[in-house]
């Protein structure tokens, strides 16, 4: 109970610094960081209201009810009914996710009060309903409040995402083990997804990227029937989830002997991911980090092929605040988790990516991931 106390302490200085009465949850994967329930069914959505002391009232549809009640550590969890169930009742009441809320709204005696929302989740058809709905309250937006209480991972979360990273490296280490020229970059997609489910992961994040040849060059080309040829750069980039926390890695390989221009690149890229590492540790801008990493691409002549930051944060989403670009200037933290992954993509030649997680701790950093980098 000690952690959901601490996410409990968390929402009540929400509360407290952005002086509303109450807050109201309704994107999934909060939903689960505040609860311990995981809504499915997006269709039907669910939401939960925090206001006062340990007020937490958690509603969901009929059909999730059962297993709200059973995961959820939330002591008041209700239910609406978006759809008839009894066959003897013609008049039978129907109500939705927007009619739930606002009977709890009112039942707490907050039907004029401030309420914090996270308009950055919030469809705006729902948006719009809930005005509607409850005309005298005021609504704030606390997406960041939110995305910054996730920022900062606890111990569980940094052990869900050590189990996550270690299946998807298992993934990975399949791909390597079946490449070879001849072989499909979907067959071996195919494998890597069975090994990953094999191994744990819950859900697919995004499909397994294999890209070989010039292909690789593309930093969001999926895997397809491209035969992998001999004398060519693979890039392959891994995902896997594991109570709902997500980890990804990738790595560069090359079928038979690398050119001298491949391991030059591979070492460029190599030595912007040390540098970047270097500056893993508290007290130090988050820019910093994209900066030493571009810089040492730049010497090289590459930095026009460096087309993203060199990272972002990773939890419950696989790509999450802070993103690690130049002019990020918030200052790292312990607690952070982060995925670094500097890349150098050549239009026509293929591009050599590395992605590291890193847990940033109280003196340093610890890079989270055990397969080698030497890939090359």
């Amino acid at each position: 109970m000690r952690v959901h106390s601490t996410r409990f302490d968390k929402t009540r200085r929400i509360l407290v610094g952005e002086e509303i009465d109450a807050l109201l949850v309704m994107e999934p994967k909060n939903i689960y960081y505040l609860t311990g329930f995981f809504p499915h069914s997006f269709d039907v959505p669910s939401a939960v209201i925090f206001s006062g002391d340990n007020e937490v009232t958690l509603t969901v549809s009929r059909i999730e009810l059962d297993r709200a009640a059973e995961t959820s550590w939330v002591n008041d969890v209700r239910c609406y009914y978006p759809h008839p169930l009894k066959t003897d009742e013609k008049n039978e009441k129907v109500d939705s996710v927007i009619d739930s809320i606002a009977a709890i709204i009112e039942e707490k005696d907050l039907s004029e009060s401030m309420i914090g929302v996270e308009l950055s989740n919030l469809p705006a058809f729902t948006f719009e309903n809930l005005k509607k709905k409850m005309p005298k309250i005021g609504f704030k937006d606390i997406s960041r409040n939110v995305w910054e209480m996730r920022m900062y991972k606890d111990l569980m979360e940094i052990e869900n995402i050590q189990k996550a990273l270690e299946i998807a490296e298992k993934g990975l280490r399949t791909a390597i083990e079946i490449i070879s020229p001849g072989t499909t970059e979907i067959q071996v997609a195919v494998e890597v997804e069975s090994a990953l489910r094999k191994a744990g992961s819950q859900r697919a994040l995004f499909e397994s990227v294999v890209v070989s040849g010039s292909k690789s060059a593309y930093p969001y080309a999926i895997a397809g029937n491209k035969k992998i040829e001999e004398n060519e750069l693979v890039l392959i980039n891994i995902a896997a989830s594991y109570n709902e926390y997500c980890a990804d890695v990738a790595r560069t390989i090359f079928t038979g002997s690398p050119h001298k221009k491949h391991k030059e690149i591979f070492e460029v890229v190599k030595q912007a991911l040390n540098n970047a590492l270097q500056y893993s540790k508290p007290g130090v801008a988050l820019g910093q980090l994209d900066l030493v990493a571009r810089k040492v691409i730049k010497e090289k002549g590459y930095e026009p092929f460096f087309i993203h930051p060199i990272g972002h944060g990773i939890g419950l989403d696989q790509y999450e605040p802070p993103i690690i670009s130049l002019n990020n200037t918030e200052i790292i933290r312990e607690g952070l988790i982060l995925s670094l992954e500097p890349a150098i993509y050549i239009p026509e030649f293929g591009g050599l990516k590395i992605e590291e997680t890193v847990l940033i701790t109280e003196d340093g950093h610890q890079v989270l991931n055990k397969l080698p980098i030497e890939t090359m």
